[in-house]
């Protein structure tokens, strides 16, 4: 199962991490874990101020953390988008996402 947890605070998604494997289908043919992946790297290319950000990557597992106290309205955009995504992936593949909120 992907495991999916983020933190919002003042209206800003300040933490998001992604972790796991969904398991649906064999590797290469896992059209869940190709979905949150996509929407993971691609969210990541569009944020603009990506050194306001420490973010880790390795093993399945993606970590985004907020180092500001403000993100620009584009990265805000960006991110609240990725989460709306993900939620629907989750909404159709229950058994294979999961998403906290901390």
């Amino acid at each position: 199962m992907i495991k999916i947890t983020y933190l919002e605070n003042n209206d800003q998604i300040v933490y998001l991490k992604s972790e796991g494997h969904a398991n649906y289908d064999k590797k290469g043919k896992d059209i869940v874990c190709s979905a949150v992946s996509a929407i993971i790297v691609g969210g990541l290319n569009a944020i603009k101020e990506i050194d306001d950000y420490k973010i880790s990557s390795e093993n399945g597992k993606v970590e985004i953390v907020l180092k500001t106290d403000k993100q620009n309205n584009n990265d805000k955009i960006v991110l609240k988008t990725m989460l709306i995504q993900l939620k629907t992936i989750e909404d159709s593949y229950k058994d294979y996402v999961k998403i906290t909120k901390k």
